[in-house]
């Protein structure tokens, strides 16, 4: 499998773009891969005080931008929409770029978060209902996504959709499908991630099949010529998480999140053109937010 292209953004989060958490470790869903654990290592803000106040901390400290995250109502929302003044005073303030990760949203959410000027919306898209409803707890349809994407599009906000490889135990189940469904959408960049092993949950011991990535990241590539498609920064931990970043590589991903020290190495061994951002792997990447890395 040949490598595909010549050029990759690594995109680093860390102190650049941290995450931060807007209902703290509460979560309705408790989703089986996760169980709320994946909050605990977020920074939590529940007010618009609290907010802006760790905002501008991380702001002084260096921060390019923010992911404002959370767990979800039993619906599936992130409540976003309820931190719009603090997303105002600290775009005002700052200039920082802001990103919002917020479930299912309505079209008047949408509006009012544009309004607020959020630059961008992650929106995690399932293409198997029986996967929603047995990982997530959720009874949706279809239409319940797309109408989220929809939404999102109409509102202006720049969207990155997110499918998640093997969030179905493991197995993969309507990751293409999801894929159709974003594609109406025409989103800035579409991101691949994996269902990752958290310790304390009932997928603690599940991976994804490595072969699975391969045909969800090519099947990706070949069906959004014009979007870049990104390996985000849920992709597996340990060895795996390597290969999967070599096997992203090959495919003729865009960028990756979060790279591991070899897939960087191999990267500058076989010429590629690399640039470093300090930012989101689903935002366009800007001069304001390169980084070097010695």
């Amino acid at each position: 499998m040949p490598v595909s292209g010549k050029k990759i953004n690594f995109f680093i989060t860390s102190n650049y773009f941290p995450s931060i958490s807007v209902t703290g470790i509460e979560c309705s869903l408790m989703c089986q891969h996760c169980k709320g654990k994946l909050l605990e290592s977020l920074i939590p803000a529940i007010t618009c005080d609290e907010l802006v106040k760790k905002a501008l901390l991380l702001h002084k400290k260096g921060a390019k931008g923010i992911l404002l995250t959370g767990g979800c109502d039993e619906r599936g929302r992130v409540p976003v929409c309820d931190i719009v003044p603090a997303i105002q005073e600290i775009k005002e303030k700052t200039g920082m770029l802001l990103i919002a990760h917020t479930g299912f949203i309505s079209r008047e959410d949408a509006s009012t978060l544009r309004v607020s000027g959020l630059d961008g919306i992650g929106f995690d898209v399932i293409g198997d209902m029986g996967t929603a409803k047995e990982v997530y707890g959720l009874s949706v349809s279809e239409m319940d996504y797309v109408e989220s994407l929809r939404a999102i599009r109409d509102s202006g906000i720049m969207i990155f959709p997110h499918v998640c490889v093997g969030l179905h135990f493991g197995k993969l189940r309507g990751e293409i499908r999801a894929l159709e469904m974003i594609r109406e959408v025409k989103p800035a960049a579409v991101i691949i991630t994996g269902l990752m092993p958290v310790s304390g949950t009932p997928m603690a011991h599940i991976k994804p099949r490595l072969s699975d990535f391969e045909k969800i990241i090519t099947k990706a590539v070949e069906m959004f010529p014009g979007a870049p498609v990104v390996l985000g920064c849920a992709h597996s931990s340990g060895k795996d998480r390597e290969k999967i970043e070599m096997i992203a590589m090959k495919c003729g991903v865009r960028g990756i999140a979060a790279p591991t020290v070899s897939t960087a190495r191999f990267a500058r061994e076989n010429g590629f053109e690399i640039n470093y951002y300090g930012m989101c792997c689903g935002l366009v990447p800007r001069e304001s937010t390169r980084i070097e890395i010695p």
